[in-house]
């Protein structure tokens, strides 16, 4: 004998049912574990998706992290190759500048030891040195001093770029742009001469830095 959990009616046997409010307690029960089961699987969906997440999150932190360390590693060795690079070009110039140095004190050494370090005669003639063939004069009246040997080198050295002027212009329109280069050089050279100064032409003035 059953009576209805919910009105306390009488039910039948055979009967799950209640007749007099309709609440079926077995229907009631299977709702209730469907119910339950849902939630369980709901349940477990959440969890899996929360690992998921979190396992997601962990592989970006990771790889982040990754990324930063090689970013740092690649402005590292492009900041050592810059360092290197500076350090390649300081050397450089202080090597040029050490070279030039050295040439000059070796330029003013050689005047100083003759006593005649361009003053009076030997000042003149290294100054005509600039002035066509007049080179020659220096070389020869002067062969003893190194002050004059040198505007006379440079001087030769100019009359010769003066010829090839004179050949290039002959061919090319613009050539007479050389003979502008050429009187620059003259007016260098006669003012480095009355100053006293061993300086090379423009250029072309290395090419008779040399000494016999």
């Amino acid at each position: 004998m059953a009576y209805c959990k919910k009105c306390g009616a009488y039910i039948p046997d055979g009967l799950s049912a209640c007749l007099a409010c309709g609440y079926d307690e077995a229907a009631a029960d299977n709702q209730n574990a469907a119910a339950a089961a849902r939630e369980q699987e709901n349940e477990d969906f959440r969890k899996k998706y929360e690992e998921e997440r979190r396992r997601r999150q962990e592989d970006n932190r990771k790889w982040a992290e990754q990324e930063r360390l090689r970013r740092q590693e690649e402005e590292e060795r492009r900041r050592r190759e810059q360092e290197e690079r500076l350090k390649q070009q300081a050397e450089e110039r202080a090597r040029k500048q050490e070279e030039r140095e050295a040439r000059a004190r070796s330029f003013a050494y050689r005047a100083a030891g003759t006593g005649t370090t361009g003053a009076g005669k030997n000042r003149i003639l290294a100054a005509l040195s600039y002035l066509s063939i007049l080179w020659i004069l220096p070389r020869f009246l002067c062969a003893d001093d190194p002050f004059a040997r040198y505007h006379a080198r440079q001087g030769l050295t100019l009359f010769v770029f003066s010829i090839i002027c004179d050949a290039i212009s002959a061919v090319v329109p613009f050539g007479g742009l050389l003979n502008l280069f050429r009187i620059y050089c003259i007016y260098k050279g006669m003012s480095n001469a009355f100053n006293d100064r061993m300086e090379p032409l423009p250029y072309i003035g290395q090419f008779g830095e040399k000494d016999e």
